[in-house]
């Protein structure tokens, strides 16, 4: 197998400024990434198609890899796909090509050539909210949340390729991936990690959030890649029971003639998907039928959220508990008996609205809240073609294929009585502990109180991404190995979901109820400074954005020192500056 190439696949190298085009610029910004939102959120409100002609297109393609590489698949798509004939495989390909090539004097300012031709009036960015007191919030404009890098697609297991091409878009081949990681995650007997000096397993709990009819719902798909799976134990569960019935037939004849007969046990309720509005009881009575295995899905949050809320049917302590596979313990009043399931392996699958997240957990305080991965997805700006790509496969047809496929390997899984340990190497666990130790620095350091609970987790669910992916590779080469060493490539693939599962994360906080927050909803104005830099700027860039955030200059000069004395910034020399967090995206 060729050897993975980490450096390539980061695409770690130094940008440097673009370079002017013969055209008359309409303003500057200090950060492009700002300009390029505006743009893009003007093309989106107006429908507005600057692709239409091949050359055009052909050059914002090399102007978005010239000026941001990988990332700027995401800028690409959403620039595209208000042309009639768009199609997102062939988008996707086109801009791999211009990353590849170059365009001598194609650079991002032929962007913006194009788009003052279209229409486009470009408008200084307004002002902050006047900051008399450093403590006090700012309100930032509102950005497109980060998606997955379109380049860890290329490098997934075949199987969640596989999956990720059914996508119509970049948002939903993201929650179609997580989806996928989350049912499989449910699904993989014997397989387990060290974390922490404890054992753990892969199961994971997934939120994906947006307004109503906003494309969430196709994370439903993901439900079929495991539903062979419940089938095959309901069906289980029904050749016992006739079998049950002719034995207790038999008892019941012979009973009363033979004394040292004993009455049959009823058969156990085997099945994968555990329903979300069982009452307590009946969820863990279904959990330890199924030796502590389940997994929950449910397309409407509230549905949990309703259970919680009854009377018998709040088991959020058990529910958080199985998270880190905690002993649950309850009593089954019917048959007097108390029962523990003592290692719970249960993933969750959820999907709702804002409203039914704060429904659901009304606070970051009881720790519902950060054992979730969370992915947030904006209300759909245009119609959908409902029509397009009428001649290929349906996608239910090909996800129950799919999950065939996934079948015969979960199968052979089960036979391994020793389990597949999945352990990183000693490279790779440095780096891991580098990357979140840095992640809870930057936390403390901009006071992101409230949220260090879901950083710590994140470190667990990284984990047991790694674990899903690791084993995915094994049913690419059939080699059922007891120990499992995670590859370079998928630890990669780890780190970078992680980073962008932050954002979303931080995103989703602030909807829970103001009251309850330990922190102001909004960034302080230390963040807010340290996000607006661009990726590379002087001594007098940094003095304009703390101008434009009514920042004191004094203020503005001791934040940047503190910000490189703590490793966000890089001063590459006298007054030029490098914003290390940018460039690592």
């Amino acid at each position: 197998m060729e050897e993975f190439d980490v450096k390539a696949f980061l695409n770690i190298q130094e940008k440097t400024l673009p370079k002017s085009i013969n055209t008359t610029p309409v303003y500057t910004i200090s950060d492009t990434n700002d300009a390029i939102e505006l743009l893009i959120q003007w093309i989106e409100t107006t429908g507005t198609d600057m692709t239409s002609n091949y050359e055009d297109w052909l050059k914002i393609g090399f102007a978005l890899a010239d000026e941001f590489g990988l990332i700027g698949a995401s800028y690409y798509h959403r620039i595209s796909k208000f042309y009639p004939k768009y199609k997102y495989q062939e988008c996707e390909k086109q801009y791999k090509r211009c990353l590849k090539g170059k365009r001598v004097g194609v650079t991002i300012g032929t962007l913006f050539h194009y788009a003052k031709q279209a229409g486009y009036v470009q408008k200084k960015i307004n002002s902050y909210n006047t900051i008399n007191n450093e403590k006090k919030e700012v309100v930032l404009p509102k950005k497109e949340l980060a998606e997955f890098s379109t380049f860890i697609f290329d490098e997934l297991p075949e199987f969640l390729k596989k999956v990720g091409h059914t996508a119509s878009n970049s948002k939903e081949r993201d929650i179609l991936l997580l989806g996928a990681l989350t049912c499989i995650s449910a699904c993989l007997p014997n397989v387990y990690g060290i974390y922490d000096r404890f054992t753990v397993y892969p199961n994971l709990f997934l939120f994906v959030t947006a307004p109503a009819s906003s494309g969430k719902g196709r994370v439903n798909l993901c439900r079929r890649l495991v539903n062979p799976i419940h089938i095959q134990k309901r069906k289980e569960t029904s050749t016992e029971k006739i079998q049950y019935e002719v034995e207790l037939a038999e008892y019941n004849l012979s009973k009363n003639k033979d004394q040292t007969l004993v009455k049959p046990n009823k058969p156990l309720e085997k099945m994968l998907f555990i329903p979300a509005n069982s009452s307590a009881t009946g969820t863990f009575e279904l959990l330890a039928n199924n030796e502590g295995v389940g997994l929950i899905f449910e397309t409407e949050g509230d549905t949990l959220a309703q259970t919680f809320k009854s009377e018998h049917g709040n088991y959020s302590d058990g529910f958080r508990k199985a998270f880190h596979h905690e002993s649950i313990s309850y009593y089954r009043r019917t048959d007097r008996e108390y029962v523990d399931i003592e290692c719970p392996k249960l993933s969750t699958v959820l999907t709702g609205t804002p409203n039914q997240v704060r429904t659901l957990m009304p606070n970051s305080e009881n720790g519902l809240f950060s054992r979730f991965m969370f992915y947030h997805m904006d209300r759909q700006r245009q119609w959908r073609d409902v029509f397009a790509n009428d001649d290929e496969e349906e996608l239910d047809l090909v996800f129950d294929k799919l999950g065939e496929e996934f079948t015969i390997f979960y199968s052979q899984l089960r036979l391994i009585s020793n389990g597949v340990k999945v352990h990183l190497s000693t490279e790779q666990a440095r780096r891991f502990n580098e990357f979140f130790r840095k992640e809870y620095d930057t936390f403390l350091f901009l006071q992101k109180n409230g949220m260090e609970a879901s950083l710590f987790r994140l470190g667990l669910i990284c984990f047991r991404i790694v674990m899903v992916l690791s084993v995915l590779r094994m049913m690419e080469t059939e080699n059922l190995d007891t120990v499992k060493e995670c590859e370079p490539r998928d630890f990669e693939i780890a780190l970078f979901i992680i980073k962008t599962l932050i954002v979303h994360m931080e995103s989703v906080f602030l909807y829970l109820p103001k009251e309850k927050l330990t922190l102001p909803r909004q960034k302080n104005i230390k963040e807010c400074f340290l996000d607006e830099l661009p990726s590379q700027f002087t001594t007098q860039g940094y003095r304009d954005v703390s101008e434009r955030l009514k920042i004191p200059q004094k203020s503005a000069e001791r934040y940047i020192k503190q910000f490189v004395e703590k490793g966000y910034l890089q001063r590459k020399s006298h007054g030029n500056y490098l914003h290390v967090s940018k460039k690592e995206l």
